[in-house]
């Protein structure tokens, strides 16, 4: 009989996609989130999906048999520190059931046996496993994939591959059951539960100080999961944060460490940004690393027009240009913005940015307005701070942020609705209208972009 996973948080972005693997594995598949139903999970049938916590959650199952009691609880890591006396926990403790974060539970049972190919990084996550599970399928190697994003090819955050894979490029030529992508999330040290073959390291920031007193602890999170690759690191060696951990190298480390500049992307991509390009350049590192031809690679890179809520562009309506993308940090908005005037030139863009969780606007604040001061853009609309998994406590706030920026074109909009109204009376002429955070903004954008404008 099939292992029954009831997933604690199944509408993240990662576990849902984990689950619809799972279940392609022949795992029995349950979940429950505050809003389960989204995006993510369209795969499963409503009777996998529990909106809330109860106890009923871990026995009856699809079902509702008597004794098709829960396995394994796969708990999203957040719950652990936000709601640690959730009911589901407790109970999954008194009656002896395993409990495993979902990652935990992805590398245990989900890679076992595969060639596994991680990509770490502050920045650049999604699409840069998006981009590789895009090659390896187009070069033939049929590999599952799981990420925080829609992939428009697919329609889902992951693929499912049922080929094998051997390995030409090690000395034992091995069979492995298949070739497992995955997104290697940085924050509560989560990534640890994965052991790469091959890992793909794309930035190294301070980011997540909810969980990392500082950059200090982020560089070592990431110097010890460098240090659990099998056989490969391909790294950016544009990044400092990166050389800084290159430098000084955990002594457990057997692997070959190839580095990119983005120097061989000499040819157009649809994606705008430098960022992209050393994106692509890590993906043609790992296809040159498998043994695809250069010129499959080439063209998959060319083909390639972007994921989910990464510079996506949702719609025109009178002339105006909707686009959502997920940047949340100085950084991300920085170089997306860049990259919309570098698309854009000539145009009149007007950026409505919602800041996401207050420890990361508090801890990386000065940096916050140097960006914001700087950007290359007309109008910039600052919502309030999206809580996510905290509560404000007063510690920081919108109004400060755009207080200290301290320019015309920078202003601050109290409710989403307003911003609606803000942005439809306006009086200016407007071309593009970039909706920037990983909060619910998205839901605002497509809001604007089919109703509003």
């Amino acid at each position: 009989m099939a292992k029954h996973i009831h997933f604690l948080g199944i509408g993240g972005s990662g576990a849902s996609a984990i689950a619809a693997i799972a279940e392609s594995q022949g795992f029995k598949v349950t979940g429950c989130d505050k809003f389960p139903h989204n995006e993510f999970t369209k795969v499963f049938d409503k009777r996998q999906l529990f909106t809330g916590h109860s106890l009923s959650h871990l026995g009856g199952g699809l079902d509702r048999t008597p004794g098709d009691t829960t396995d394994i609880l796969a708990v999203t890591p957040a719950i652990f520190s936000l709601d640690p006396n959730n009911e589901e926990l407790r109970e999954a403790s008194n009656r002896g059931i395993r409990v495993m974060t979902w990652q935990q539970f992805m590398g245990k049972f989900l890679e076992k046996d595969k060639f596994v190919i991680a990509v770490c990084g502050t920045h650049g996550k999604s699409t840069t496993t998006a981009m590789i599970g895009l090659l390896l399928e187009e070069a033939g190697l049929d590999p599952t994939v799981e990420l925080g994003a829609i992939v428009p090819k697919w329609g889902t955050n992951y693929r499912i591959g049922k080929s094998k894979y051997i390995s030409a490029k090690r000395e034992d030529s091995k069979t492995y059951k298949g070739i497992f992508i995955t997104e290697a999330d940085e924050f509560n040290d989560n990534f640890l539960a994965t052991h790469p073959d091959i890992t793909v390291v794309t930035t190294i920031e301070m980011d997540h100080p909810e969980y990392f007193k500082d950059f200090s602890a982020v560089k070592d999170s990431f110097k010890k999961f460098l240090g659990q690759a099998k056989d490969k690191i391909i790294a950016n060696l544009s990044d400092k944060g990166i050389c800084d951990v290159l430098v000084s190298p955990s002594d457990a480390w057997e692997t070959k460490t190839i580095g990119y500049q983005g120097k061989l992307i000499d040819f157009p991509l649809q994606i705008p940004g430098r960022h992209n390009i050393l994106n692509a350049s890590a993906v043609y590192q790992v296809g040159l690393a498998l043994g695809i031809d250069p010129q499959i690679i080439k063209k998959s890179l060319m083909d390639f027009t972007g994921i989910g809520r990464r510079f996506e562009y949702l719609g025109e309506s009178g002339g105006v240009k909707v686009y959502s993308d997920f940047a949340h940090h100085p950084t991300e908005i920085k170089v997306t913005m860049e990259a919309a005037r570098e698309k854009f030139p000539d145009k009149k863009i007007i950026m409505v940015f919602q800041p996401h969780m207050f420890s990361r606007t508090h801890v990386l604040f000065n940096e916050f307005v140097k960006v914001l001061s700087e950007l290359p853009v007309d109008q910039i609309y600052i919502l309030d701070i999206y809580p996510s998994r905290e509560v404000d406590t007063g510690l920081v706030n919108s109004k400060q942020l755009v207080e200290a920026v301290g320019k015309n074109n920078v202003s601050y909009l109290e409710k989403n609705e307003q911003t609606l109204e803000e942005l439809i009376q306006k009086d200016q002429k407007y071309d593009i209208i970039f909706f920037v955070g990983a909060g619910d903004i998205d839901k605002l954008a497509r809001q604007i972009a089919e109703d509003h404008i």
